[in-house]
């Protein structure tokens, strides 16, 4: 397989972002599966991926097209098509990584708990001080809620495609003659001149017969509509609206309070150490040392198999209720600072516990959060009357479909109506996509009617909207009486355009022959083929066609972005070189993995039998 690739570029490395998952090791190894076993949504070479992976892994991918793009994202999950073509995103991920699992045991690749260990310990996520924090570790897993087992197997599966990729980087090599043909061409430069002719202003001095007028008219007459027009009536809701109404007493806060105090409780907790021995006779062997006076933090590097805290002198950092197993904080909670505990057996190890330091639990008066209680309620009560008052728009919006003067009347706010606008002059009130579709997309804009609440807001921010369409006009066709004035615009510009390119027809055979033209130039510019392709398509595409000038310029005609007639005066051509590639090369080389990653993984698919569980498919669309 790697031999295949010798011709194209790497591929993509992969990263581990260690940042965002943690995993413990201090009271027990890493765990032997990766995954659940659950119902599958699919088997590539009869190796399950169960529903359950599907799930979270369309979650996470939710989650961060939710941040990027916001309401936007689920307003375009709402659409079937986009909808089924991100379900398959998914499940093709998902498939592609199964196939780089079993490549990489193809490979012989595999990846050992020690070296998991040493990746996280050597992660920059974990460093404070330039060392390993075991407190900063222990405080992701619990921010995250991710159990050692889920963080080796992301640890794991980044290590392992890491190395399949370095084995093909490792093979990889470039060829210079064809970074210099890629210089050559992509970076080749042409300086030219231009003479533009206004195809407007010659449009001015072009007449048009009432003649031309009326054919142009019939042939094109599709071309010339009056678009649908809609006049809207719409009433707008939002929390804020009710916010006079809303009171909030002394006694609702007290209560909110003594009901809430855990928020308000600082719970206690200790910096913990222990040492991790493999039976009870060890352990009570270190005990009786502790009791002799032997110092724990050296025992613990001595002694404890947890060698991640063991280097710490068995230091756990920091932990509140809740973080180590029962009889591991149970002992704890039961010493005195400085003090150590007798063996406590967890998970088939003994442990002895030693309490470093411990902070007591503290109390915020209510005196201090009294504000914030009364806005948490203020919200709530506000969240809740809102919700209500929406129910009774909508039972009233059903009720009485052509008009929205109850609706209004159910909120106590007023119905508003726009003047008449067509798609291209949307209201700003009614700039929404979900608006927009309710309103030009079904039946509602026909039929007069009310429609249901739409949803307008965002999460921290709620807003709906009801729309009623009180007065609709069809598009239809111009007569030609509406469309003169067009239809001579479009006439002239179709003769001025024509009367142009002829002129610089001309002009071009005479400059081509050598002869002197009347033709106003302007000043010298240089065209870079890749960076044209982008900015000047359409020149681009006109100049770098045109044969490279000898003794003398070449002359050519072309359009402009505006649609103006240009003469192209090609002067000069000079290729790329290799040093001016350098800075390039990286972004090539990138590009090449892409494609290398990409024809890898087809190859393995070509190979592959993947069944794909159409019922599970089936379902995730019916529940749309």
């Amino acid at each position: 397989m790697i031999e295949k690739m010798h011709e194209k570029a790497n591929g993509p490395v992969f990263k581990i972002i260690f940042a965002l998952v943690s995993i413990s090791f201090v009271l027990g190894g890493i765990g032997g599966g990766l995954m659940a076993t659950d119902n599958s949504a699919v088997k590539v070479n009869g190796e399950e991926i169960s529903q359950q992976a599907f799930n979270v892994a369309k979650g996470q991918q939710q989650n961060v097209l939710n941040a990027q793009m916001g309401a936007k994202f689920w307003d375009l999950m709402d659409t079937p098509a986009y909808a089924r073509q991100f379900n398959e995103s998914i499940l093709n991920g998902l498939i592609d990584d199964e196939l780089l699992r079993q490549y990489a045991k193809e490979l012989k690749i595999d990846i050992s708990a020690d070296q998991i260990k040493s990746e996280i310990v050597n992660s920059e996520a974990f460093q404070q001080d330039g060392k390993f924090s075991n407190s900063l570790y222990q405080q992701t897993l619990r921010n995250n809620g991710l159990s050692a087992d889920g963080y080796a197997a992301i640890v794991y599966e980044g290590m392992l495609f890491s190395q399949i990729q370095q084995a093909i980087v490792d093979s990889y090599f470039t060829v210079p003659v064809q970074q210099e043909l890629l210089a050559k061409l992509l970076l080749q430069k042409r300086q030219i001149r231009l003479a533009t002719y206004s195809v407007a202003n010659e449009a001015k001095s072009q007449t048009a017969s009432a003649e031309e007028l009326q054919t142009y008219y019939n042939e094109h007459k599709a071309s010339f509509v009056n678009p649908e027009k809609l006049t809207v009536e719409y009433v707008t809701f939002e929390p804020k609206d009710l916010e006079s109404k809303v009171q909030v007493t002394d006694e609702q806060v007290d209560t909110y309070y003594q009901a809430n105090k855990a928020k308000y409780t600082t719970k206690g907790e200790a910096k913990i150490a222990h040492i991790q021995v493999a039976n009870e006779a060890e352990a009570n062997d270190i005990v009786q040392a502790l009791a002799k006076g032997e110092d724990f933090a050296q025992l613990a590097k001595a002694k404890s198999q947890d060698k991640l805290s063991a280097a710490q002198g068995g230091d756990l950092g920091w932990a509140k209720a809740g973080v180590f197993p029962k009889a591991f904080e149970d002992a704890a909670n039961a010493l005195d600072v400085g003090k150590t505990s007798q063996p406590i057996k967890v998970d088939n190890a003994y442990h002895i516990v030693k309490v470093l330091e411990r902070n007591a639990e503290t109390v915020v008066p209510l005196e201090k959060v009294k504000a914030q209680i009364v806005e948490t309620i203020r919200n709530e009560l506000l969240v809740t009357d809102y919700s209500n008052t929406l129910r009774e728009m909508a039972n009233a919006a059903f009720e009485n479909n052509g008009s929205l003067e109850a609706v209004a009347k159910a909120a106590g706010v007023s119905v508003n109506k726009t003047e008449p606008f067509t798609h291209d002059s949307i209201p700003t009130a009614l700039n929404n996509e979900k608006v927009l579709r309710v309103l030009f997309e079904g039946d509602l804009r026909q039929n007069g009617q009310n429609s249901e609440g739409i949803d307008i807001g965002d999460a921290t921010h709620p807003k709906t909207i009801f729309v009623r369409v009180s007065n609709y006009q069809a598009e239809s066709v111009k007569t030609f009486d509406e469309a003169k004035n067009n239809v001579e615009q479009a006439v002239k510009l179709q003769k001025a355009v024509k009367a142009l390119e002829a002129k610089a027809a001309t002009q071009v055979d005479t400059l081509n022959k050598g002869e002197k033209g009347d033709v106003a130039f302007g000043s010298s510019e240089d065209l870079v083929f890749a960076q044209a392709q982008m900015t000047e398509p359409a020149l681009a595409q006109v100049v770098f066609s045109m044969v490279k000038p000898t003794d003398k310029p070449v002359y050519q005609t072309s359009h402009n972005a505006n649609g103006d007639i240009v003469i192209i005066a090609l002067d000069k051509v000079t290729d790329g070189t290799a040093e001016e590639f350098k800075p390039l090369q990286a972004q090539f080389e990138q590009a090449d993995r892409v494609v290398l990653r990409n024809d890898l993984l087809k190859d393995l698919r070509t190979r592959a039998k993947v069944e794909v569980n159409q019922d599970f498919i089936d379902q995730l669309e019916s529940n749309k």
